[in-house]
């Protein structure tokens, strides 16, 4: 009877005993669609605002010239990121520069990914290329670019400039990533006596890149290729680059060469080609105290021609201290100092000297 009567409770609580691990999980499933339909709705609301405050001064002493230029740093940069609705994302920034008369675009896109690996981006935005010319200023510790990235903006007719693009993107598992991308802009053209002034052309531009990007490396493979028509001619112009960064833990590399061609003269068919390489080293110092966060040495080496034949380049060293403050060292004090020389047929030749001194408010 006893036996009888174990055997009968037993019977009654192991159902009870395995019916709990069913109902924990059907409580788990609806947890996690729970979880999904609050994520999916954080994502179609998502918006994000960001920005960049920059002020100061710089002393350009231009030593060629006998002649000291004393000008503002003042520059201002709002982002806003939105997702309207699942897979789509709209960024719109415009900025503020102390020699413009009002704000400029900066960028104004929206961006669709179709899949996991691949997205598609339409409106006006800069073109990828190297580092620095993609970094922005809470990312570039000296006030100018370096005179590679100049120089190509000079004299590859404006290859690095905003445009309307057609951009796509296609990711290679977790650390590939390919960008090909078609701009189109029209400008008037002044200053050459044969063309009329009061005409445009029309700018055609094809840009890729290759990139690898991990916790500790970044590397670059880029390239622009313009395409400049009008009735008058018909020219290309084209750019390439390659760029590596490197983050240790007690410091920061970057390497990139940059090699090209322009145009000898707008209406020749002959062109000259220049390149240029740029390395820069940066130690972002902790101090473990709560105002002062991080001191931040910097220092660059620049090499630049923008004609191989001659064999006429200029030099550009720099060196700085950036100050972080607050957290993520959002408030930031930057002093530099740098030298540009050229080196014509052996002689150097001391350009100019430049000091520039700006705070930084990253938010």
């Amino acid at each position: 009877m006893r036996l009888c009567a174990l055997s009968l409770s037993l019977f009654l609580v192991v159902p009870a005993v395995a019916a709990k691990p069913e109902k924990a999980d059907k409580q788990k499933k609806a947890d996690i669609a729970t979880a999904k339909a609050d994520t999916a709705s954080a994502e179609r609301d998502e918006l994000k605002v960001s920005g960049v405050l920059e002020a100061g001064f710089d002393i350009n002493n231009k030593v060629n010239r006998k002649e000291t230029d004393y000008n503002r740093i003042g520059y201002g940069k709002i982002e806003i990121s939105a997702r309207p609705v699942k897979k789509v994302r709209a960024e719109f920034g415009f900025e503020y520069k102390d020699r413009d008369s009002m704000m400029v675009i900066d960028k104004l896109y929206a961006q669709y990914n179709f899949a996991d690996f691949g997205g598609v981006r339409i409106g006006y935005m800069k073109k990828s290329f190297g580092l620095e010319e993609r970094a922005g200023v809470e990312e570039r510790y000296f006030h100018k670019r370096s005179i590679v990235n100049d120089g190509l903006e000079e004299v590859a007719t404006n290859l690095l400039k905003h445009d309307l693009t057609f951009q796509y993107r296609h990711k290679i598992g977790e650390k590939w990533r390919l960008v090909g991308g078609f701009s189109w802009a029209a400008d008037s053209v002044y200053g050459v006596v044969s063309w009329d002034p009061t005409r445009f052309h029309q700018n055609y531009y094809q840009n890729y890149s290759v990139e690898y990007e991990d916790s500790t490396k970044n590397l670059i493979l880029a390239g622009i290729i313009g395409h400049y028509t009008h009735p008058a001619y018909d020219l290309t112009a084209w750019a390439t680059s390659l760029s590596f960064k490197y983050l240790a833990r007690l410091f920061v590399s970057e390497t990139e060469l940059t090699f090209g061609n322009k145009p000898l003269e707008y209406l020749d068919d002959e062109s000259a080609f220049f390149w240029g390489a740029r390395l820069q080293e940066y130690f972002p110092l902790g101090t473990g105290l709560k105002t002062l966060r991080q001191v931040i040495p910097v220092a660059e080496a620049a090499l630049y021609s923008k004609d191989m034949e001659s064999k006429d380049f200029d030099a550009q060293l720099r060196a700085g201290v950036t100050l972080g403050f607050a957290k993520n060292s959002a408030f930031q004090w930057r002093n530099t100092y740098g030298t540009v020389l050229r080196i014509r047929d052996g002689e150097r030749e001391l350009r100019r000297r430049r000091y520039d001194s700006e705070v930084v408010v990253v938010f």
